[in-house]
């Protein structure tokens, strides 16, 4: 975990410094590194995305030609208003062979189902927030999402870090600002929104929840009380 993370960090300041502070093209992490700037803990996470605004032409095409060093892609698509870029880096650690990964997302972030697209326009771009966090033991300035666009990525992904990292953030957060109105600008389905919300709230029912979601993140700080006080937020705020 530290490997990696250290090399997550010089592939982070080295993209910073090649495109201008994320500004040519414009972008921001998401994903598991993102979180940390929304609660106190973070969490082991294999990948470092980055949503990328899209302009004329493809920002990953520029992205290409100046990958971290021993990055190479290793899947690559482009459909219409979306284009996706995976690279990765083989490292050795003792005796192991350990897989970096950043992955580009450019003009939409999509999920596994085919409804499961959120719009990465230019509100998303003009609200995100640079902040210092944390990665392989030293601090690094980069931009995240606002926490209403970034509550919005993470209930649409719906996976089981998802739902735990939700979980978090509501304790920490409550729920964001002007949710309504931002889903159905980010969101061609908004409707899928409810419906991943329910399967959230439905997991964090479950007796089980409890002790997942300390494990994720390491910690006994989270209590049943936690549990239930995020289920009441959750439930009372009639969200779509």
């Amino acid at each position: 975990m530290r490997r990696r993370e250290e090399e997550i960090l010089e592939a982070v300041k080295h993209l910073s410094d090649e495109t201008d502070a994320f500004s040519k093209p414009q972008m921001m992490v998401i994903g598991g590194y993102a979180l940390r700037a929304f609660i106190p803990f973070s969490r082991f996470t294999r990948d470092c995305d980055f949503a990328v605004k899209k302009k004329n032409g493809w920002g990953i095409d520029f992205l290409k030609k100046i990958l971290p060093d021993g990055f190479s892609v290793e899947h690559e698509e482009k459909r219409g208003s979306y284009g996706f870029m995976r690279c990765i880096k083989f490292l050795r650690h003792e005796k192991n062979r350990i897989k970096v990964s950043i992955d580009f997302m450019e003009g939409e972030i999509r999920g596994r189902e085919e409804k499961d697209v959120i719009v990465i326009d230019k509100k998303m771009i003009k609200r995100r927030e640079f902040v210092e966090l944390v990665i392989g033991g030293e601090g690094v300035r980069i931009p995240v999402p606002c926490y209403t666009d970034y509550f919005i990525m993470k209930v649409v992904s719906c996976r089981a870090s998802d739902i735990r990292d939700v979980a978090a953030m509501v304790l920490e957060r409550g729920i964001p600002e002007s949710l309504d109105e931002r889903v159905k600008e980010v969101l061609p389905h908004p409707e899928i929104f409810g419906a991943q919300l329910n399967r959230i709230i439905s997991e964090i029912k479950k007796k089980t929840f409890l002790n997942s979601w300390r494990g994720i993140f390491g910690t006994k700080k989270y209590s049943e009380g936690d549990r239930k006080k995020v289920l009441k937020i959750l439930e009372k705020n009639e969200i779509l």
